[in-house]
This record gives structure tokens, C-alpha cells and sequence, in this order.
């Protein structure tokens, strides 16, 4: 999919290891082919969006501890820039870790709540370098193949 090598792409350009943080969560709205917006996640630094994210949907953990996820920093900045979220967009998440090998980036169950609140449906997170999930399938890049799984 060609989507999720614009989002592999984007996300090493926009990575810069530090001895701070162990891994970077990058998430990238897609409007079919097109990046729209991207975001990382800063497990270091306090976020007022993040609490204002979890106050708006209800998420203790977002109030109690007010670091951003990439993905709720995302629809965050989706709702500050546009009031509402179009539907149809993809939603790439990637992690990669201080080494910059890519690994399993799948949306927590707080985060998986804010995207099913909005109506995103269109979800894909890393799995490894080659290979992305989604709601019922694996797409591997490096075979160009899918294979569905239930």
C-alpha cells in the first residue's frame, strides 16, 4: 500500500534519537494518498492537549497523567485545525525504537476509544519493518501481499 510507505518514510525523516526516550510513536492522517498531518508522541514533557483529550472523551488516564500519545495528539490537532474529522481518512501509526528498527505500534485500547468516537475506521499500525495490521488483515510491503485473518 502506498500509503504505508509515504508513512515509513515520513516517520524516519521526522526521527532523531535522544538518550531521553526509548521509542518514538509517529502518527500520520492520510486523506487517501496524501499526508495531511503528522504527529509524535513526548512521554517526557506535559501536555495540556493531552489532558484537554482525555477531559473531552473521557479518559482518566489522559487527565491523571497528561502525556500526548501520538495518536490522541493527532486528533487533537485534526479537531483544532478543521472542528471535525472526515471520516474517511487513514490513519498510519509507526514506532520505532532508539536504534531506528520499526516495531509493534498498535493503537492502546484509550486511544483505539477516541478513534471508534470520531468514526475513524481506517486504522494501520507497524508490525515490523515489512509489515503493518489493521482491523482484519496484515499487509506485508516487502511481497506486496495481504492476508486476512479473523
Amino acid at each position: 500500500m502506498k500509503i504505508l510507505k509515504k508513512a515509513l518514510k515520513l516517520s524516519y525523516d521526522r526521527f532523531k534519537p535522544s538518550s531521553f526516550q526509548r521509542r518514538y510513536h509517529f502518527t500520520i492522517a492520510f486523506d487517501v494518498n496524501k499526508p495531511i498531518l503528522i504527529c509524535q508522541n513526548n512521554p517526557i514533557k506535559v501536555n495540556h492537549k493531552a489532558y484537554r483529550i482525555g477531559k473531552k472523551f473521557n479518559i482518566n488516564t489522559y487527565k491523571e497523567f497528561p502525556y500526548v500519545h501520538s495518536e490522541s495528539y493527532l486528533i487533537s490537532k485534526l479537531l483544532d485545525r478543521y472542528n471535525s474529522i472526515d471520516t474517511n481518512l487513514s490513519i498510519v501509526n509507526i514506532r520505532i525504537n532508539r536504534q531506528g528498527i520499526i516495531l509493534l505500534s498498535k493503537p492502546c485500547e484509550n486511544c483505539q476509544k477516541i478513534f471508534n468516537a470520531v468514526g475513524l475506521t481506517k486504522i494501520y499500525w507497524s508490525i515490523n519493518h515489512n509489515t503493518f495490521g489493521s482491523e482484519n488483515q496484515f499487509f506485508n510491503l516487502k511481497k506486496d501481499y495481504i492476508c486476512r485473518y479473523k
